[in-house]
């Protein structure tokens, strides 16, 4: 395998340092940073093939910018990133790209509400169990905007409603375009001043072009909030309908939504994260898909942090016998060395255990880098 002379750059990543001095400050309230990252990763699977694997080395440098709007105010915060990421590969040059990453929130509060908008436009060159691509990489492209607003109607009742539209298009493979509108509305009633409990119902519409459309009901009751001075958790769990608008037989499975932070000592935190729910693969088939994650992060000093990933997600898909086992393992460690400069790496393992002919995989990937923010 051929090297190019950019692998004697400085590696870079994406790992925040945080407490950096602005770039710029704009007005009273408002400071603009300048910001570069990147990484350099081998993978002995780049496309994810079952056969045919392709080993590479990539090498993505990304220069941005970030705006946080909200210093020296108490009702109002916010940012907006805007990143161009020039990604190259060592061997397989054909899937050299550049990518567009552009996110922007902005949250106000007022004595008896919050509320917040956001949206962005995102680029993404990965290959995923879902996705339909032969020996290719896939290039996926998402732009979505939302919203939400929380309003105190009592001392102890609060609503809440949020909408948000997610448009996704594919570059290669056989996928299909797609649009997700939804909205969920909560009632939320105050346990304690930390804890809610809440019900609602969340609806969503997912419009596949040329395929099979979905409207999805989730009722369902939970929790949000800090259980213990140690537990936190945002919680749903309750019933969910898949309607099929095209014709065939409509779906109902129970459905869980959940993260949880447990702060186990001063230096560690463990996360969990569970799922059930339907989703809407890259070639437009309807998914019931079951999953959990945890992730253990140790301080080791103030500047040197670690952390390991495990997850499992059972994927089957409702139109035909199809079922995927997807594994994951990650390990991996950042360090801070001032205010603008951080490092990190990790390693990751990937496989993907599946009845479909073709569809199974594993995949190892070593990456290292850093971060400057100024």
């Amino acid at each position: 395998m051929k090297i190019p002379l950019l692998a004697t750059f400085s590696v870079l990543s994406a790992s925040s340092a945080l407490y950096a001095s602005p770039l710029l400050s704009v007005g009273d309230h408002a400071d603009l940073y300048a910001q570069v990252s990147g990484s350099v990763a081998y993978t002995d699977n780049l496309t994810l093939d079952e056969n045919n694997t392709l080993d590479d080395v990539r090498f993505i440098v990304t220069p941005g910018a970030v705006l946080e709007v909200g210093r020296g105010l108490t009702n109002l915060n916010g940012s907006l990133s805007v990143n161009y990421g020039f990604v190259r590969y060592a061997d397989n040059t054909v899937f050299d790209t550049e990518l567009w990453n552009v996110v922007g929130n902005l949250d106000f509060n007022g004595p008896r509400y919050t509320a917040g908008v956001n949206g962005g436009y995102v680029e993404k060159q990965q290959n995923e169990s879902d996705v339909n691509a032969d020996k290719t990489l896939i290039l996926q492209k998402t732009g979505f905007a939302g919203g939400n607003i929380r309003y105190r109607i009592s001392e102890k009742f609060s609503l809440g409603a949020k909408g948000r539209f997610d448009n996704i298009t594919y570059d290669g493979g056989n996928n299909v375009d797609r649009d997700i509108y939804s909205v969920p509305v909560d009632v939320y009633y105050e346990v304690t001043p930390l804890l809610d409990a809440t019900a609602g119902l969340r609806y969503r519409q997912t419009d596949v072009q040329n395929g099979q459309d979905y409207d999805d009901y989730f009722y369902n009751v939970g929790l949000t909030g800090e259980v213990t001075e140690k537990l936190t958790t945002t919680f749903k769990v309750g019933y969910q309908t898949r309607d099929l608008t095209g014709g065939g037989s409509n779906e109902g499975t129970i459905t869980l939504n959940s993260a949880t932070t447990y702060d186990a000592t001063e230096r560690g935190s463990l996360r969990l994260f569970l799922n059930r729910d339907f989703v809407t693969g890259g070639a437009g088939s309807s998914i019931e898909r079951t999953g959990v994650r945890a992730s253990y992060i140790y301080i080791i000093s103030p500047r040197l942090t670690a952390d390991v990933t495990g997850s499992y997600d059972f994927n089957d898909y409702q139109d035909s016998s199809r079922e995927d086992n997807t594994y994951l393992a990650r390990v991996g460690a950042s360090y801070r060395f001032n205010s603008l400069w951080s490092v990190n790496s990790f390693y990751t393992f990937r496989d993907n255990d599946s009845n479909f002919d073709g569809a199974s995989y594993t995949e190892n990937m070593v990456q290292v880098g850093a971060n400057f923010r100024y």
